[in-house]
């Protein structure tokens, strides 16, 4: 890949951020989904169990000890396959050296990170819901709702926290702060962008599960074993293509973030430095 696209050589507008999202992953994909079709398989590690010793899939709320330590297993397996997506994507966008097992393994080096990180994030938008508990029951459901803007506004604060701790090597902490200050004064911006991502996923999605119905309907309508291995086919394989997609669109963000805020640094020392 000759051309380097991340980080790009200027602020980009909202079109230019997606189309370096898709040329990205387009770029990456061949590279990056072996480890996507990982990550969705550990993914559903519990109730491949499930499967297996032939019980039905239950709620989240399950009380099978081996089925939470699967849950938590897949999970830590699948966050080191996604790091190693984002890692991949990185260097080859930025026209390095990709070796797969040198991403994998600092992939898995920092997936403790990502985890902490990760909960971290969770707790904080959390917080904005502890009100509610100070509600006359009958109003929770419209207070619940109406603490739900803030925490959107701050879950979309810490966005750029991964490819910060992963390429920006920034820590944990860093990472959080370093993507709070990109994001300040580009809220709606990434909240656009990452709209125009979540609405094409919905739309394949949809195409997806119609495909899958009229696989059922001709092909499997009176077989239920096969029905469901067209299913779990179909999620494996759309997951397999959504995760490149997304982190590669993570990436194209945080590289436009980089560029606006470095602008905004060389504006300021300009700005500061003493006239000659």
């Amino acid at each position: 890949m000759s051309l380097v696209l991340y980080p790009p050589a200027r602020p980009q507008s909202i079109g230019e951020v997606i189309d370096t999202a898709f040329r990205i992953f387009k770029a990456t994909l061949l590279r990056c989904l072996p480890y996507s079709v990982l990550a969705t398989v550990a993914g559903q590690i519990q109730n491949i169990y499930l499967i297996v010793t032939g019980r039905t899939l239950p709620a989240f709320a399950n009380t099978d000890p081996a089925w939470w330590v699967l849950y938590l297993l897949g999970a830590f397996i699948g966050a080191t396959f996604v790091n190693t997506i984002l890692i991949r994507q990185g260097a080859v966008a930025s026209g390095s050296r990709s070796v797969g097992s040198a991403a994998l393994v600092d992939g898995l080096r920092n997936t403790p990170a990502a985890i902490v990180m990760s909960l971290l994030i969770v707790l904080m938008v959390g917080v904005c819901f502890v009100p509610v508990l100070a509600i006359p029951r009958p109003y929770r459901a419209l207070s619940f709702f109406a603490l739900g803007i803030p925490a959107l506004y701050v879950g979309v604060q810490f966005l750029c926290s991964w490819p910060a701790l992963l390429i920006g090597r920034k820590g944990i902490i860093g990472s959080l702060r370093y993507s709070a200050s990109l994001i300040r004064g580009n809220w709606w911006r990434t909240v656009m962008i990452y709209t125009v991502a979540l609405t094409m996923i919905i739309v394949l999605s949809v195409t997806a599960g119609m495909i899958v119905g009229v696989l059922a309907a001709f092909g499997a309508a009176r077989d239920l074993a096969v029905t469901t291995a067209i299913s779990a086919v179909m999620v494996v394989a759309s997951g397999a293509v959504y995760m490149p997609f997304i982190t590669a669109m993570t990436l194209s963000l945080y590289g436009d973030l980089q560029a606006r805020r470095e602008g905004i640094d060389l504006e300021r020392r300009i700005a500061d430095a003493p006239a000659s």
